[in-house]
């Protein structure tokens, strides 16, 4: 072989399979709908099965408010149970909160219940909790720790708890200090989250499943993690996955066609609130097209300023188009909730952010049942009261240092 030939076609290998690997993580992230749809259209249901999983009948769910309302009910179930525990969460704080849960899972450990923790390693700090939870017998481990390469490109921002593999929470949640009380003061954020029965827990469990085969290697199986689950009531549900590397967003493909097939009424709280611009155009279309589409966002008291600057220089488009924008002012808005025609829900923990839509490891229960749906609204309604609806005349007019802060933290939108 001539001299230079090798060094050059390894050349080209190498770089031929850098860009075979930038293609196979290229994502989709714009989307069109094959078909028009509503949301009371059957076949909007039978759609859904392209999000990974499948709608699937007979659950119960119930809709839990802020920490008095989420924690008590999860320390109880994790108080009573029987075989398994598994946890997974961005934020777990050696503080108030975290020393609950840390006893909690220690007394189950030493009761014979195999209990698997897994926190962010980014987002969570142990400290001397983790030798407590280790010495008791307690899986405990870091998603994706320090020390690995892209580190900060990925992490699990999922907020799961599932029990004996037949009762699973998700919702904002995270084990911290900042999500006790009842949002009574800034110091108590608000959030919600649901508890469900049900077939659709295994799929709940199957979510838990990747990120632990993936951090520890350990395949999950058996009756012991899948029992068989018997109809806990009648609605149907779906549980849904984000992971880093997915060909599409399937969260950003949940939330278009939702919004796409509204008819009446599009309710949404998050936190962090920076849809792009398809999204903002399919919310737009949706009030033009009679729809009422109310967002619901973090005030002053958010804990990221950046980030409300930022979804603040995008409030025009979407005013100007007929989309109501209400900043909560009591205190932190953690709630991630979707309703709409007061049929079709989901509650879990994804933001309306880049790192959500395409970096993070997310997750999502969706609902298609008006009584719960009834209840999220009823939150939504209550929550209002609490609220300063923004309007085009006030942003139109705001100052020049505010289009400034809103100009200079749009800049680093991605990585919100």
């Amino acid at each position: 072989m001539p001299r230079g030939v090798a060094p050059t076609l390894a050349l080209a290998l190498t770089l031929s399979a850098g860009s075979c690997s930038l293609v196979h993580h290229e994502q989709r992230t714009d989307y069109t709908l094959s078909a028009p749809l509503t949301v009371d259209d059957p076949g909007f249901v039978r759609s859904l099965d392209n999000f990974g999983s499948v709608m699937v009948g007979g659950n119960a769910a119930e809709l839990l408010e802020n920490g008095d309302g989420v924690f008590g009910p999860m320390l109880e179930d994790i108080k009573n149970a029987k075989s398994t525990i598994h946890l997974e969460i961005y934020i777990f704080k050696n503080d108030e909160a975290g020393r609950r849960f840390a006893d909690a899972l220690i007394d189950a450990s030493r009761r014979g219940v195999k209990v698997r923790l897994m926190a962010d390693a980014q987002g969570s700090k142990l400290d001397t909790l983790r030798e407590e939870l280790l010495a008791a017998g307690v899986s405990c481990h870091d998603y994706r720790p320090a020390k690995q390469y892209n580190y900060l490109g990925r992490r699990t921002h999922r907020k799961l708890l599932v029990i004996d593999g037949a009762i699973g929470y998700t919702g904002g949640f995270c084990v911290d200090r900042r999500w006790l009380g009842n949002a009574r003061s800034k110091d108590e954020w608000h959030d919600c989250a649901v508890r469900v029965r049900g077939p659709v827990v295994a799929q709940m469990q199957a979510i838990f499943s990747e990120d632990w085969t993936y951090t520890t290697g350990e395949i999950l199986a058996g009756s012991i993690v899948y029992p068989k689950l018997e109809p806990a009531g009648s609605m149907l549900s779906q549980a849904m996955k984000a992971s880093k590397g997915d060909a599409s967003s399937l969260p950003k493909m949940l939330y278009f066609m939702a919004i796409e097939a509204s008819r009446r009424s599009i309710y949404i709280q998050n936190p962090y609130f920076l849809p792009d611009e398809q999204i903002r155009k399919s919310l737009v279309d949706a009030a033009r097209r009679g729809v009422e589409v109310k967002v619901m966002v973090p005030g002053p008291q958010i804990d990221i300023p950046p980030v409300r600057m930022a979804s603040r220089r995008y409030y025009g488009e979407l005013l100007a188009g007929g989309v109501r924008i209400f900043e909560y002012q009591p205190t932190m808005l953690h709630s991630k909730s979707l309703v709409v025609d007061g049929l079709f829900s989901t509650i879990g923990s994804i933001n309306f952010d880049a790192r959500s839509m395409s970096k993070n490891a997310e997750e999502s229960v969706s609902f298609y049942d008006r009584g719960l749906a009834d209840a999220i609204e009823a939150m939504f309604a209550r929550d209002l009261k609490r609220c300063r609806e923004v309007t085009y005349e006030a942003w139109k007019h705001r100052g020049a240092s505010a289009r400034f802060a809103e100009f200079w933290s749009s800049a680093f939108e991605p990585l919100y």
